[in-house]
């Protein structure tokens, strides 16, 4: 009777070893870290490939024909986000983010006259909404949608009408944000802004 008595506390503690332990403890605690992940304010830098390009028309004076064309210039560039993730459901996120971004190389235009058109990037700023699905605790998927603009440096012997210094129109993107701890994460981030730039770039958003 002595031996049945004192294995009582050890057969609850077995019990309670395999409760912690079953596969239905495991989902609840795997559910509550992806219902927690990706969630509130967070800032970071990023760098990677910048993209910048302007469209052209030129009009044969004999002919009167036109034509038409981008011209393209890739460099390293970088920049710095912020926004915030607020969670609607135990997966989905919705958020604000803005950034600024600086780099990359200026496209040039070159003539059968000789002449030129150049557009030197400068500074650009970007607000965008972002809507994301967390694959798991680790990983979070996202597109954004928003408005942004960036200032080019112009020089124009050419005199080609109708160049700004200035490029503003709508903008959007698709990424990828994996954490690293439960404050860092990595992420990779495709953004193009409509008839001025687009980025590939890899970021590190630090969670507060």
């Amino acid at each position: 009777m002595a031996m049945i008595r004192g294995l009582r506390p050890l057969g609850m503690a077995l019990a309670v070893m395999a409760f912690t332990s079953s596969p239905a403890h495991a989902q609840e605690t795997g559910d509550e870290a992806v219902r927690t992940a990706f969630t509130g304010a967070y800032a970071g830098p990023e760098i990677g490939a910048h993209e910048h390009h302007f469209y052209v028309e030129e009009t044969n004076i004999q002919t009167r024909e036109t034509r038409g064309r981008y011209y393209r210039a890739w460099g390293v560039g970088g920049g710095a986000f912020a926004g915030y993730d607020l969670p609607v459901s135990p997966r989905v996120r919705i958020g604000l983010e803005a950034s600024v971004s600086l780099g990359g190389k200026g496209p040039v235009a070159r003539f059968a006259d000789g002449t030129f058109l150049a557009r030197y990037p400068q500074w650009g700023l970007r607000g965008t909404g972002r809507v994301g699905y967390v694959l798991n605790s680790r990983l979070l998927a996202y597109g954004t949608f928003g408005y942004g603009g960036h200032r080019y440096r112009i020089e124009n012997p050419a005199r080609v009408t109708d160049v700004n210094n200035w490029g503003s129109s709508f903008t959007i993107g698709a990424g990828v944000e994996y954490r690293i701890s439960p404050r860092v994460g990595l992420r990779l981030d495709f953004r193009h802004l409509d008839n001025s730039m687009s980025h590939i770039l890899v970021g590190v958003p630090v969670r507060f």
